[in-house]
């Protein structure tokens, strides 16, 4: 039995790891608008080159990104700016007030808030279940009660990790949608 236990232990820790660490957006290519010019765009309007560049430096400015660590995220305006909010474990910013411009991108925002709170509900609930069930086990209890809470209280962290993955997944496209309406 305690080798399952440790097997169970380690692979809830993975399993959470895993889950709660989503990749920070980066804007490493420039403006998303010189892609955009291809072969047949005019190079030698100074005007146009001067409004592209006070584009992609107001986009430089204004885009949103986000940084995870262990489920917290921190919501950043621009290529080296501010912290402009912090979201997590039961801890909500109020994005649909951020993102308002972008309707698509609140209904995104909207989809980040709710897998967020289940999944951090339920990857608690889980955390502790299993905790007891260790507890049960530890004290020499040989009943078929601790088994079931361990595997369930996995089984509940693994599905709050997974829609806590999932929140992150919609809180990138919330921005993606944003910063796209940003550059028209």
């Amino acid at each position: 039995m305690s080798k399952l236990f440790w097997v169970l232990i380690a692979s809830t820790g993975f399993t959470i790891a895993a889950g709660t660490s989503a990749g920070a957006q980066s804007n490493t290519s420039g403006s998303p608008r010189a892609a955009q010019e291809g072969p047949t765009a005019v190079h030698n309007v100074p005007a146009r080159a001067a409004a592209a560049t006070d584009s992609s430096r107001s986009y430089d400015a204004q885009a949103l990104r986000f940084e995870t660590t262990w489920g917290n995220v921190k919501i950043i305006r621009g290529i080296d700016g501010p912290v402009i909010g912090t979201s997590g474990w039961f801890r909500d910013f109020d994005l649909e007030k951020l993102l308002a411009s972008s309707p698509a991108a609140v209904t995104e925002a909207q989809s980040y808030n709710a897998s967020n709170s289940r999944g951090s509900f339920v990857g608690v609930i889980g955390a502790v279940t299993t905790s007891i069930g260790i507890l049960v086990t530890a004290n020499g209890s040989n009943n078929a009660a601790s088994p079931i809470l361990i595997i369930g209280g996995v089984g509940a962290m693994v599905w709050g990790a997974q829609h806590l993955s999932m929140s992150y997944a919609a809180l990138s496209r919330a921005f993606w949608l944003y910063n796209r309406d940003l550059a028209h």
